[in-house]
């Protein structure tokens, strides 16, 4: 998994460039309600942007978090705000450090979430393969497995493939903190390789506050899907593709969707059972 991307090491601006991303905040909140789940896993949590509301949810119906992320200062971020909630919520979440590949607990979930577009940092074939499997491996029978990811941006990467080949340069995000005034707009450049679906992108912050001004660069590397991709991961897995929701709105993808959310369910048979019959 990449470990350039500069913004993982500055979490408050990591918050902050997402500060106005509720879209799917709402949407898992409404999943876990409907779901009643009794031990959630999110994988990849961050800075707990998604997972302390989900935590809120978890304390008012019952049931238990667990928040796993392989970046220190990330958790680090997650585990301070988590200390400003309510005692009820601090009890229901666990914030852990580990790898989604490799990362293993000895009690299972039933229900096990990577949000915000976190796959995409799977770049080989043997990471995907390993986070699906351990994913997997995490639910007692039964349980569900939830990702979401951005559709990918077409018109963006056809603009990489002409000869010569050109990167746009487009300002994707401009938030400013209502109680510091601190101001953070990020610009992106994309180049796309087809045959590896790898998106290589040039994140250019500059951030604006009391100390002035703050220019730096974050790469990001990252695998870009397709919907049958998806539903050949989980099936070859051994999940059945249980829903596929398109905008954070519940409702079935369209053309014209920004994000899919997928969700496959682990069937009470044996793994390898659904293994023969995908194959």
């Amino acid at each position: 998994m990449p470990a350039n991307d500069v913004i993982y090491t500055r979490p408050d601006d990591f918050d902050l460039e997402h500060e106005r991303d509720e879209r799917d905040v709402v949407f898992y909140q409404q999943l876990l309600r409907r779901l009643e789940p009794s031990r959630v896993l999110d994988l990849a949590c961050g800075s707990g942007r998604v997972t302390l509301p989900l935590a809120q949810v978890a304390a008012e119906h019952g049931f238990d978090i667990v928040g796993v992320d392989v970046e220190a200062q990330m958790l680090a971020r997650a585990r301070q705000k988590c200390a400003d909630l309510d005692e009820g919520v601090q009890r229901r979440l666990t914030l852990t450090q580990g790898d989604m590949r490799t990362w293993q607990s000895k009690d299972p979930f039933d229900l096990v979430l990577i949000t915000c577009s976190s796959i995409t940092h799977l770049l080989t074939l043997d990471d995907r393969l390993a986070v699906w499997c351990r994913a997997f491996d995490h639910l007692q029978p039964g349980g569900r497995f939830v990702i979401d990811v951005t559709m990918p941006n077409l018109r963006v990467f056809a603009e990489s493939l002409q000869t010569p080949p050109r990167a746009l340069l487009e300002l994707d995000t401009d938030s400013t903190d209502s109680q510091t005034g601190r101001r953070l707009v990020r610009y992106k450049a994309t180049s796309f390789d087809p045959f590896e679906q790898r998106a290589t992108i040039k994140f250019f912050y500059d951030r604006f506050d009391d100390d002035g001004h703050d220019h730096y660069l974050s790469d990001f590397e990252s695998h870009v899907y397709f919907p049958d991709e998806l539903r050949l991961l989980f099936v070859h897995t051994g999940f059945d593709v249980e829903a596929a929701w398109g905008d954070y709105s519940f409702r079935r993808p369209r053309s014209w969707s920004r994000e899919i959310v997928m969700m496959g369910r682990r069937p009470e048979t044996r793994r390898e059972a659904a293994l023969e019959r995908a194959s």
